[in-house]
């Protein structure tokens, strides 16, 4: 199976799609706006609130690890750990009940 999600910390640490799934092709985009769904879904079933709480303010937000975990009042090595358990549960997660790798 192709991999279509991975985590690129060169990229900020933004969730990346593969390129052949980036086009004008409906498909390609219904695709897309599915795997979008499933993460958005499975963010909010699949890991605890400190995991989402972390992976959503270094993600989304932006923010880096120092920040979070000064806002969170926790070691940044608490943050580390709570980033990347999240990263593999989501993959994890997406391969199992999302057919995506």
């Amino acid at each position: 199976m192709t991999e279509i999600i991975r985590f690129s910390e060169l990229l900020g640490g933004k969730i990346n799609y593969r390129d052949y799934l980036i086009g004008s092709d409906s498909t390609n985009i219904n695709e897309l706006i599915d795997m979008y769904k499933f993460l958005r879904k499975a963010m909010k079933t699949e890991l605890t609130e400190k995991q989402s709480r972390c992976l959503t303010m270094f993600l989304i937000e932006g923010k880096p690890q120092k920040e979070i975990a000064r806002l969170l009042g926790v070691n940044a090595s608490t943050v580390n750990r709570h980033i990347a358990a999240a990263k593999k549960k989501l993959v994890r997660t997406c391969a199992y009940y999302g057919g995506f790798q």
